[in-house]
């Protein structure tokens, strides 16, 4: 037996569910077209895919131009998404498409039970609102830990419960965080299926986030599992071939039940692109964009997977998909551009998502809508048109067929935005900080990083700050108080966020429910006895080893190039050197590097700390710290870049702490001259110098 929180269950060393790794048709008799949004009768019952991705901002991908006001740009074209791009092609791009939290959680339970998280009990922080939890601290985070005790509440229904005694086959694939225990994972709640991280894969060690784990923390404790249904299959994941599995398993279970006539309903919600950024072979180093990109193009590859299985089939006359995200992207460069702020935010920029919906024949293709939208939206459209009766419960969503269907510029009056989800205070400026009603924006809690002269917190006594979105979606000028347009939209705002308050009861607080150790999942709870070298529960220990060195965001192993890791980059290596006088060189002592071999300067940090040399000795990039001497020198930098790989052609050092190599100048090719004359040490993009200071230098061989 083996502990998975506190149950024992089997580990299955097998194919997943016997699924193959690699996209295949689907096959499906021709169903008949649905022509309005007034439910289904037999046998015209809409397959449904809801592909979910983790913490994309509304610019990470790309769209044709016309369908887009602003966003949708890949980062300025950095971040390419073809099969995104096909799919906004084929079907409607939503300007304002909101997520109901910015945080991963309580919106996930949102998009779950067309509720909002404050309905579940979702999304209160645990150091305000229960700050003597039991178990390890969980402190002011939102979300639901790696060890949590609670849950989504048993007595909310999830789409796919609801799905299910209308004959829908169900899957589940990817990031489920709403709860570890038994009964809350996806198995148990409606789910014929499921293969996936049970929570965000930084919530757990890994090859691409090894260090720093004691077991004491919620996030952090065992390494990252996968699991199939009940079954932990790998302990730690790989990463590196997720996204394989994740696509063969949503198109094989595509394939057979389009096949077998069955209605099917697969919630495919991929890992990606929640930091460590990890990539496939094919993936790594291939964006513009650094890991991020990566793990962007890595998703679109998924979707480009799942749909061309529906396409392939006479299933895609009968399936309605959605494309969205939980929240916005995290505090990086351009990821929620040009909206204001990112993930974690009240900011259009942590609520504001991407959002595409996908049916041939049914939604026009080309589309492009500005109604106001929301992902638990998706929840009472899909039951309408499966003819399912909603639950007896206070809905947040609402049936937006008009909009897909008809092109119907109207969906919600006002959208509710929680900072914390907190329902017995509700009224709290610190939790329903904000409310959108039609184009203006009324803010009575503010995130940092407003406009400047704008309090950050909650805002001056009936003095809220309003914006209006349609004429300046940056949020960069509140209107003036008082005018007539500011005292319109806080009227319309009150009214609608009192009658919201009124509906909302009093539920228990999942997240200071606390947290318990014992329930983190655990395959192998005395693998130490086996693999001493590993942390406890590993059950998978070739995990521990990638055959790529794969990301600058492994922190072991900082190779971009594909191929075999080289000999000294091991997951598991020696200790690092403490600080000290340096070590002699790796072999023997190299001759000194010519000055005329300086060939200019190196960017030690791009984008996301991507570094421009892309091995890493030592330095900042990716390494956590990791130093083998604190007097480096351009002979000690070249002699260890030499013996790490022959074919090594340049290396450069940074301020006489950090070694990087390469085979080439720098995969982002040369700096400008401007970066290169001068220091420029504190810009949170680059470190660069002059001659001397982080410059290429040819590497000399070792005579």
């Amino acid at each position: 037996p083996i502990l998975f929180c506190s149950f024992n269950y089997l580990v299955l060393h097998a194919t997943v569910m016997g699924w193959a790794a690699t996209a295949v048709a689907v096959a499906a008799a021709t169903v008949s077209a649905l022509t309005a949004p007034t439910g289904a009768t037999a046998g015209t019952k809409p397959n449904v895919v809801v592909l979910f991705v983790d913490d994309m901002g509304i610019d990470q991908v790309q769209v044709p131009p016309g369908q887009r006001k602003y966003g949708y740009t890949g980062n300025a074209g950095t971040i390419s998404t073809p099969n995104v791009w096909r799919l906004a092609q084929e079907g409607m791009v939503f300007q304002n498409w909101y997520s109901a939290f910015h945080v991963c959680s309580p919106s996930r339970a949102a998009m779950m039970t067309g509720r909002l998280p404050v309905r579940s009990g979702i999304g209160a922080p645990n150091n305000v609102y229960a700050p003597n939890a039991p178990g390890p601290d969980q402190g002011a985070n939102l979300v639901l830990s790696a060890e949590c005790i609670g849950g989504l509440p048993l007595n909310e229904t999830t789409l796919a419960e609801a799905l299910k005694p209308a004959g829908y086959a169900t899957l589940m694939v990817g990031k489920w965080h709403l709860g570890v225990q038994p009964k809350f994972l996806p198995y148990s709640r409606g789910f014929d299926h499921y293969l996936g991280i049970p929570y965000s894969q930084d919530m757990g060690m890994s090859f691409w986030d090894p260090l720093g784990y004691d077991g004491s923390q919620p996030y952090q404790g065992v390494p990252i599992p996968l699991l199939n249904s009940s079954t932990v299959i790998e302990q730690p994941a790989n990463l590196f071939t997720l996204a394989t599995k994740y696509a063969g398993a949503a198109t094989q279970f595509i394939t057979e039940k389009a096949a077998a006539g069955t209605p099917f309903f697969v919630y495919q919600s991929f890992n990606h692109i929640h930091g460590p950024n990890s990539c496939g072979e094919r993936w790594c180093g291939q964006s513009k964009r650094g890991p991020v990109g990566d793990a962007v193009e890595e998703t679109d590859w998924m979707v480009g997977q799942i749909m061309a299985a529906i396409r392939s089939s006479p299933a895609s006359d009968n399936t309605l998909v959605f494309f969205t995200s939980d929240n916005g992207a995290p505090q990086r460069p351009d990821g929620n551009s040009p909206l204001r702020g990112f993930k974690t935010m009240v900011w259009e920029g942590g609520y504001r998502e991407p959002g595409i919906a996908w049916w041939p024949g049914k939604i026009p293709a080309g589309a492009a809508s500005d109604a106001l939208v929301a992902t638990y939206d998706i929840f009472p459209t899909v039951l309408a048109l499966a003819g399912v009766q909603l639950p007896p419960v206070t809905m947040d969503g609402m049936d937006i067929s008009p909009v897909l269907f008809a092109n119907a510029t109207d969906a919600h009056d006002c959208i509710m935005f929680y900072h914390f989800a907190h329902a017995a205070t509700v009224a709290n400026a610190t939790n329903l900080a904000a409310v959108r009603c039609a184009e203006h924006k009324v803010y009575w809690y503010t995130s940092q990083g407003g406009p400047k002269g704008l309090p950050t917190g909650v805002q001056p006594e009936g003095q809220p700050a309003v914006f209006n979105l349609v004429e300046d979606p940056t949020e960069s000028s509140p209107l003036k108080p008082g005018t007539p347009e500011y005292i319109t939209a806080v009227t319309a705002a009150v009214t609608a966020r009192n009658a919201h308050i009124a509906t909302i009861e009093i539920v228990p607080n999942q997240n200071a429910l606390g947290n318990d150790p014992s329930l983190q999942i655990c395959s192998a709870p005395n693998s130490k006895a086996t693999f001493p070298q590993y942390p406890n529960c590993t059950l998978t220990p070739a995990n521990w080893h990638i055959p790529i060195c794969g990301s600058p965001n492994s922190k072991w192993c900082n190779q971009t190039s594909t191929g075999t890791c080289p000999a000294n980059c091991p997951r598991f290596g020696p200790a690092p050197v403490p600080p000290g006088p340096p070590p002699p060189p790796p072999g023997p002592p190299a001759p000194p590097v010519p000055a005329s071999n300086s060939v200019g300067c190196f960017l030690d940090h791009v984008g996301n700390q991507e570094c421009d040399l892309p091995y890493n000795v030592q330095g900042h990039c990716g390494t956590s710290g990791r130093r083998v001497t604190n007097r480096m020198t351009n002979e000690y930098c070249n002699a260890a870049c030499y013996r790490v790989n022959s074919s090594f052609t340049y290396f450069g050092t940074q301020y006489g702490q950090g070694c990087f190599c390469g085979t080439s100048y720098g995969h982002f090719g040369a700096a400008p001259k401007s970066w290169c004359n001068s220091t420029c040490e504190g810009n949170r993009n680059e470190i660069c110098g002059g001659a001397n200071v982080n410059s290429v230098y040819k590497i000399v061989p070792l005579p």
